[in-house]
C-alpha cells in the first residue's frame, strides 16, 4: 500500500506513543527526530508504508530496550485471556449452519480480535468485543468477496500473523484450513515488535502443531525487504491471509501477484478509503491475484 500524506503525522503519533513511557528524557529529542527524519526522507507517493512502518520501528528499539520488556508483559496476560475465550469462540463457530458458514465465522472472529488501538496499550487486550460479534448485536463486520472459494483453489497459503493474544483466535481458522488438506506457512515476528506475536505467542496457542512450516521476519511483511526463508514462502505460496493493519499496509498491491485475504479493523480514514469500509468495521476482504 502506498504512503498517504497523512499517514507521516499517523506515524509520528503511533510510534512515539507507544516508545515514549519507555524511553529516558535524555534520548526523547533523539526518538523524534529519528522518527521525523526518516519520514521527511523517505515518505513519496510510491513509498510503501509497511516499509515505513519498518523503518520508524526500528528506529525507536534502538533507543528504547525497556519498551520490549514492557510489551512481553502485556503479551503474556493477553494470550491468557485469549485462552480463556478461545473455548467460547469455538463454540460459536461449531453452532453454524454450513461448512461456509463456520469457516467465514472462524475468519470474522480472527479479524475481530484484530483489537489493537492507534496509541499505546495501557494494558491488555481482553477482547469484549468479540461477544458482541458472537452475539450479532453489532452490524459492523464486512465479508467482502468469497473466502471460502478463494482457500479451496488454494494449494499453499502463506498466513501472516498480527498480534500476540489475537493469534490464539488465527487456531480457529487454521483449524479449517488443515482439515482441508491446505499447505500452510505461518509468518510471526523474529522479536517483540510491540505487541505483535513471535514464535513463543505461536507455540502457547499451538499453532505449530496445526501448520506445516512456522517462518520469522524482523518486521511488517514487506515484499521489498524479506529475506529467506520468508521471501521463499511468499514466492511458492498461491494465497496470502494476512492480519492486521501492517500487513495491509505492507502487502496491499505488492503481494507479488498473488491472491490475498486481508483480515482487519479498520482504524483510520486512509485505510478506510483503500479497503471501501466505515471506521471500526471488522473486514475480512478478498483480492483476486
Amino acid at each position: 500500500m502506498k504512503a498517504h500524506p497523512e499517514c507521516g503525522a499517523c506515524l509520528i503519533h503511533w510510534v512515539v506513543d507507544r516508545a515514549a513511557p519507555h524511553t529516558a528524557e535524555k534520548d526523547m529529542t533523539r526518538l523524534v527526530g529519528r522518527v521525523v527524519g526518516i519520514l521527511l526522507k523517505d515518505v513519496t507517493p510510491s513509498a510503501n508504508l509497511g516499509l515505513l512502518c519498518n523503518s520508524t520501528v526500528y528506529a525507536a528499539s534502538e533507543l528504547t530496550p525497556a519498551m520490549t520488556r514492557h510489551y512481553e508483559e502485556l503479551k503474556a496476560t493477553t494470550n491468557e485471556h485469549a485462552k480463556h475465550f478461545l473455548p467460547e469462540a469455538a463454540a460459536h463457530i461449531l453452532d453454524r449452519a454450513t461448512a461456509r458458514e463456520g469457516f467465514e465465522r472462524s475468519c470474522i472472529l480472527a479479524a475481530a480480535a484484530n483489537v489493537s488501538s492507534l496509541g499505546a496499550p495501557s494494558g491488555a487486550y481482553t477482547f469484549s468485543e468479540l461477544r458482541a460479534v458472537m452475539s450479532e448485536e453489532t452490524s459492523s463486520t464486512l465479508m467482502i468477496g468469497d473466502v471460502l472459494d478463494t482457500v479451496k483453489r488454494a494449494r499453499h497459503i502463506l498466513y501472516v500473523t498480527d498480534n500476540a493474544g489475537e493469534i490464539g483466535f488465527d487456531a480457529l481458522v487454521m483449524a479449517h484450513l488443515k482439515s482441508m488438506g491446505k499447505r500452510v506457512t505461518l509468518v510471526v515476528k523474529t522479536n517483540t515488535f510491540f505487541e505483535d506475536a513471535t514464535p513463543n505467542d505461536a507455540h502457547f496457542f499451538g499453532l505449530d502443531r496445526l501448520v506445516d512450516e512456522i517462518v520469522t521476519t524482523r518486521g511488517f511483511t514487506a515484499p521489498a525487504e524479506l529475506e529467506p526463508p520468508v521471501a521463499q514462502a511468499l514466492a511458492n505460496a498461491d494465497l496470502v491471509m494476512a492480519k492486521g493493519t501492517g500487513s495491509y499496509e505492507a502487502l496491499h498491491g505488492e503481494a507479488l501477484g498473488k491472491s490475498a485475504i486481508y483480515m482487519l479493523k479498520i482504524k483510520c480514514p486512509v485505510l478506510a478509503r483503500e479497503v471501501g469500509a466505515e471506521m471500526g468495521t471488522t473486514v475480512v476482504k478478498v483480492e483476486k491475484g
